[in-house]
């Protein structure tokens, strides 16, 4: 046994007979003032567990807090996720309305085709739609939308057609200016960048009087376009040598086009209707 631990037992020892060999009324004395010095001790260690006790509820209280907080915040994402598919329903129907709608009042038979495909480097030159040969669509029919012109039928097979938008510069269209006398060609420009692409109007009056904002239509010529289809708005005008130039914003958004209407022959429905055709066709 070491040293310090020896001295220890026998000063134990010591004071515990000595403490015995005492009077009653000393031992209760001696009792006082040893938990009088304890006192203090043992207060500091009812606080300490108290505010253990508290500090553990606090952290338990605050697991409860953040798993509240966790269930609501799932919640308020569910719900996000539920209003924007009710705006994306909504948008679609909108615009199911306005197809329909306008499929209703044009004065010429459509059919309505989505656009399937759209490659980066051609986006304002050409599309593809839904709809080809067997739904009666043909070369150079005109493709619509509600806003306005979209191009043109280019090349269609069996099921899909390929169009050409009237941003690209190999669709040319007669064009006049509303309200003015003023007519010319438009196209699209074959260098456009950016999100939002112009059309070029060319063979204007070299001192043509047009004004931002001026509506610009089909006329009708050649018979390839029906004729008072929007086709823009004048943005700028530039007189020249021999003619002007206007550019044009177009009617239609081409950025987020996504149901086109097609202009094809009404069929036939009627028995004078085939027999007349018949006739027609005999005669020839």
């Amino acid at each position: 046994m070491k040293p310090q631990n020896l001295i220890a037992l026998l000063l134990f020892i010591v004071g515990a007979v000595w403490a015995l060999t005492r009077s009653e009324r000393s031992v209760r004395n001696i009792q006082s003032t040893y938990y009088s010095a304890i006192s203090p001790f043992l207060k500091g260690g009812a606080a300490i567990e108290t505010k253990a006790s508290e500090f553990i509820q606090e952290v338990e209280h605050s697991k409860a807090l953040e798993m509240k907080y966790k269930l609501a915040k799932e919640e308020l994402d569910q719900k996000r996720m539920e209003v924007a598919h009710l705006r994306k329903l909504e948008a679609e129907n909108t615009h199911l309305n306005q197809a329909l709608k306008f499929q209703e009042n044009v004065p010429f038979h459509v059919i309505a085709a989505k656009i399937i495909r759209r490659q980066p480097s051609t986006w304002w030159h050409t599309v593809t739609i839904d709809r080809g040969d067997k739904h009666g669509v043909g070369v150079q029919l005109p493709v619509l939308s509600p806003e306005g012109l979209v191009g043109k039928i280019d090349a269609p097979s069996k099921d899909t057609s390929t169009v050409i938008l009237l941003t690209d510069e190999k669709c040319q269209v007669s064009a006049k200016v509303d309200g003015t006398p003023e007519a010319g060609i438009i196209s699209g420009l074959r260098d456009t960048a950016g999100e939002s692409p112009s059309l070029l109007l060319r063979f204007l009056s070299k001192d043509a009087n047009l004004k931002p904002g001026m509506l610009v239509f089909t006329t009708g010529r050649g018979g390839l376009f029906p004729p008072d289809i929007l086709l823009g708005t004048i943005k700028t005008f530039a007189p020249g040598p021999l003619y002007g130039e206007a550019l044009v914003e177009p009617a239609v958004d081409f950025t987020t086009l996504q149901t086109v209407f097609v202009k094809i022959p009404k069929p036939l429905t009627s028995a004078r209707e085939i027999g007349a055709a018949t006739a027609n066709s005999t005669k020839k």
